[in-house]
């Protein structure tokens, strides 16, 4: 995944848009989390990247927000 990519599309979502994927990737890290107490994973990094991806998203969310109450 392009860092850099990624952060356009976030910035280019809708807010409904943000909170379904901040509930997908909340979902998704909660799993991997689980997996990985029991088995450990192939790429426990992907743990951070989806806790990273879900702080962008939230602070993209928070950006958003912010500027409808203006």
């Amino acid at each position: 995944m392009n860092v850099n990519n990624s952060d356009i599309n976030i910035k280019n979502l809708s807010v409904h848009d943000l909170i379904k994927q901040i509930d997908k990737n909340q979902k998704n890290y909660q799993n991997l989390k689980f997996r990985h107490h029991i088995k450990i994973l192939k790429n426990p990094m992907e743990i951070r990247f989806i806790r990273r991806n879900i702080a962008k998203l939230k602070t993209e969310y928070n950006k958003k927000i912010d500027d409808r109450r203006i």
